[in-house]
């Protein structure tokens, strides 16, 4: 198959630049470079406040007639300040420089292709400016680069010396459920002694020098290599990853948002999504399909089948004498078993869908400790997650708004970012105008760090999810995980989470639903024993998350 024409790109070939050592760089160009009708435009911001034009340092333009493929450059500075970039004696033929820039701490270099009729942004490549070596050691350690640790599961199998299992998704960042993945699984197969490189098309700064450009995945790739794809959301690059010739490709599904749940608030993310769903039959061609539960598998089946509407699925399954009312409620990782398949098994495997949970657990970190749960304190009500419209933040405000007047003295905390201006607008809205809560009884506390987040869990009193469209949802496995009590709408995918355990509702009665929830809040016993249920539905998926769900979707066919 004829190798698709490689797009026009810039790169840089530094992971970041370190004042304290040096001011050059190198920019690496496609080879046609010098015949695209573009301008290299580099720019830089405060990478805290990268805003114009207090966080703008300055922009320098030049012609790229007469570069090469790769070319040296420097940051011309006084003191802190950078007032010229210079390229292998170029000179820039137009540029900006902020002449009442405010301090800053660290620095993002852009170098930007744009096309010389429209002004368009071609393509875009970005490194941070430290001032330190410190500042370097800094930025790299919001993730842990002992990679032996934490422990996950061990190979069954011996990986062959000669293939690179490459992870790729449109965008890995950290903190993120599906970044969060990827990373693990990093780190799980280094553990392996298996050869692993990470691509992407987005991603955290502090995450460059571990994550290659996904421009370079059709030349990294060779023939007895395997693909682990992710696909959460609209990728420009899905065809090129589908050709790519390699021994095995496997795709995993997260889930899509429903694009009419963000239609008001989000149309960019909504038409996006909307181009995502579109993709999605296309997972059919790789040579093995995942997803994070039954019910994403029923979306794959559909995206699969075009001619088979959602009925004409359920009649297939039918077919096959399952009991498809029940389908959902099964364990999630008893789909993947690969002894004793029930027919269920046997219909989504003739489907290529394996259902593997989203999340790798450390076998250490699951503690056999009594958890404690305190009733004696003021009623705090839990959200964990994005602030989107999909997840429905302003019924959790509502829910809580009727349980103050059940318990004047509760709190609701919510965690997550990620809102978008309309959205966030409405929820301050609903707090203050429409259900005018007191100030200071909802905070909002943005994104935390995992020890936060964990001393949240243990220290709240109920966890809440109004959420209406959901492919699985981590954070309700998580306060499961730290005892605590989850009362959630119970959408298909969270009712295979929590497995008739915990809370959960179909109507959203706000007042009758903050009666229910305070009735439990007060009885000590009871929690104690929904904590006990949870832990005990929860504890057979969670054992099963140590790796080994993915370890076997990579055993090479020849093993």
């Amino acid at each position: 198959m004829e190798k698709t024409r490689r797009k026009t790109f810039v790169r840089f070939n530094e992971s970041e630049v370190v004042l304290s050592n040096s001011t050059v760089f190198a920019l690496n160009f496609s080879p046609e470079i010098s015949r695209e009708d573009v301008s290299l435009v580099v720019d830089i911001y405060d990478l805290d406040n990268p805003v114009h034009p207090e966080g703008h340092l300055g922009w320098w333009q030049f012609s790229t007639t007469e570069l090469s493929v790769q070319v040296s450059a420097d940051l011309e500075m006084v003191g802190d300040k950078v007032i010229r970039v210079s390229l292998e004696g170029m000179q820039s033929h137009n540029f900006w420089v902020n002449e009442d820039v405010s301090a800053y701490k660290r620095l993002v270099l852009n170098a930007v292709l744009r096309s010389n009729v429209t002004n368009a942004i071609v393509y875009l490549d970005k490194i941070p400016v430290l001032k330190t070596l410190d500042d370097a050691v800094r930025l790299r350690s919001s993730i842990s680069r002992d990679w032996q640790h934490p422990k996950f599961n061990y190979l069954s199998y011996v990986f062959p010396k000669s293939s690179t299992v490459r992870v790729i998704s449109r965008n890995i960042f950290f903190h993120d459920a599906v970044g969060n993945l990827c990373l693990d699984l990093y780190r799980l197969l280094k553990q392996n002694n298996v050869s692993v490189e990470m691509y992407a098309e987005n991603t955290d700064y502090s995450l460059n020098d571990i994550i290659k450009k996904i421009e370079l995945i059709d030349e990294d790739t060779l023939s007895k290599d395997q693909i682990l794809y992710f696909f959460s959301t609209y990728d420009p690059n899905l065809a090129k990853i589908i050709d790519l010739n390699c021994a095995q490709k496997i795709a995993y599904f997260h889930g899509i948002t429903d694009p009419r749940k963000l239609q008001t608030f989000d149309p960019e993310l909504s038409s996006i999504c909307e181009k995502g769903k579109a993709q999605l039959g296309q997972l059919q061609l790789f040579d093995s399909v995942a997803t994070n539960s039954t019910a994403n598998s029923r979306v794959l089946i559909d995206s699969f089948k075009p001619e088979h509407s959602e009925d004409s699925t359920k009649s297939l399954l039918n077919n096959a004498d399952i009991d498809t009312d029940s389908l959902s409620d099964e364990p999630v990782v008893e789909i993947v078993a690969a002894a004793d398949m029930t027919d269920e098994v046997s219909v989504l495997e003739q489907m290529m869908v394996h259902v593997v949970p989203p999340k790798l657990i450390s076998p250490d970190a699951l503690s056999a400790e009594e958890l404690d749960y305190q009733i004696d304190k003021p009623a705090r009500l839990l959200y964990v997650g994005r602030i989107k419209s999909h997840k429905k933040v302003e019924h959790v405000l509502e829910l809580f708004a009727e349980y103050l007047k059940l318990d004047a003295a509760a709190e609701c905390w919510i965690v997550g970012g990620g809102a978008d201006k309309a959205y966030w607008d409405y929820l301050m809205w609903v707090e203050k105008n429409q259900l005018k809560l007191e100030p200071g009884k909802v905070h909002w506390l943005g994104n935390v760090d995992n020890e936060r987040l964990q001393q949240l869990y243990c220290s709240a009193s109920a966890y809440i999810s109004m959420s209406e469209d959901e492919g699985f949802c981590l954070p309700i496995l998580e306060a499961m995980l730290s005892g605590l009590p989850v009362f959630v709408y119970g959408l298909p995918a969270i009712r295979e989470v929590i497995q008739d355990s915990g809370l959960y509702f179909d109507e959203k009665d706000f007042v009758y639903l903050a009666q229910v929830l305070h009735t439990l809040l007060a009885n000590k016993q009871r929690c104690l024993d929904v904590i006990e249920r949870q832990r005990q539905s929860v504890m057979p998926m969670v054992e099963k998350m140590d790796g080994r769900e993915f370890l076997r979707l990579l055993q090479p066919s020849s093993v």
